[in-house]
């Protein structure tokens, strides 16, 4: 049995999700939101000790950061996600690392600054929001280059490195960050929004972010 923790809002819980659709693995869901706490509680912090979202639990083998998860889960089923050659293993990696390491902290950057500090009531941080937007002004053309030349960032094949950006680029439309620059990230991003493993998860990312976070405020 798989129980998944964690939250739909969450870009690192979506990554492990799109994972396990395509991988057709059923899995329980545990609805743990940080915002109530709910990730600090004993039963939690014994599956993810950091108490970040998501965490998992595998037959009994707990395992957290969304990156390892998708790994383990690709490489236990076999799956083309994560080659089992190591050139084109070390290929997956790398871009799932540049996505991790740069994209997803300018993103978070941006999010926090346009969308979390106003629904908090708190005073946008100004540079910390300009130093996101710039980052993605310099690594967002890295990735467009690849997209142009190639369907999928690690070539021809769907991969671990696709479902991390893809992730992590959800929350564009609520952040405010256009795409119009660049158009084979947006059209790789429609081509996998229309796919199964997406559709399983959200019909439209933006509606469903808006509607839970509705949802809590009118619940305070």
């Amino acid at each position: 049995m798989i129980k998944l923790y964690g939250s739909g809002v969450s870009s690192s819980v979506a990554k492990v999700r799109y994972c396990l659709n395509l991988l057709n693995l059923k899995y329980d869901w545990v609805e743990t939101n940080p915002m109530n706490g709910e990730n600090k509680t004993p039963e939690y912090l014994s599956v993810s000790p950091t108490g970040k979202i998501p965490g998992i639990d595998i037959d009994g083998f707990k395992l957290f950061e969304s990156n390892a998860i998708n790994r383990y889960l690709a490489l236990t089923h076999g799956s083309a996600l994560y080659p089992q050659d190591a050139k084109k293993q070390a290929v997956v990696d790398a871009w799932t690392d540049y996505v991790a390491i740069h994209v997803a902290q300018a993103m978070g950057r941006v999010t926090y600054n346009r969308v979390f500090a106003p629904m908090m009531a708190q005073k946008a941080d100004e540079e910390s929001l300009r130093v996101g937007l710039d980052f993605l002004d310099k690594y967002f053309p890295v990735l467009e280059k690849q997209l142009s030349q190639n369907q999928f960032l690690a070539g021809s094949q769907l991969s671990l490195a696709d479902i991390n950006l893809l992730a992590n680029i959800d929350w564009v439309e609520l952040a405010q960050i256009s795409l119009e620059k660049y158009p084979s990230i947006k059209k790789w991003r429609a081509a996998l929004k229309s796919q199964p493993f997406y559709q399983q998860c959200y019909k439209d990312y933006t509606d469903y972010v808006q509607e839970a976070m509705g949802a809590r405020a009118q619940a305070k």
